[in-house]
């Protein structure tokens, strides 16, 4: 038997076999919620590609202005630079490589659970 999680808050879903389904919506912890039971439905497991797919964008964040760009190619080497306008931004593949450029400027990357909403 198959059970559908459906969050009215936040419109997670989710499909959990074997009566697994948590008592709390997994994305804003909150209890409003209903479960249908489905049957001859099999829940596919979940991959993950986060790390490993690469994603290129150009990160405005780590974008530096036109006088700081030749610090910015001596700290970052291995970066292709873009210029947007007055700035320059540095592409980034994937988050492998985001996180090592993040370390080599000495930059803190913010825990998700700081943006989850205000009913905290």
């Amino acid at each position: 038997m198959t059970e559908r999680f459906e969050c009215k808050l936040c419109d997670f879903i989710e499909d959990y076999s074997d009566y697994n389904a948590p008592d709390e919506c997994p994305q804003c912890r909150h209890r409003h919620y209903t479960l249908r039971y489905i049957k001859n439905i099999r829940v596919k497991p979940k991959f993950v590609s986060i790390g490993y797919k690469d994603t290129p964008r150009y990160s405005a964040s780590m974008g530096v202005s036109e006088t700081q760009i030749e610090e910015a190619k001596k700290l970052h080497p291995q970066v292709d630079w873009k210029r947007f306008g007055h700035s320059f931004r540095p592409l980034i593949k994937n988050r492998p490589e985001k996180l090592k450029l993040m370390k080599q400027a000495n930059f803190d990357e913010y825990d998700p659970k700081d943006f989850k909403g205000r009913d905290r």
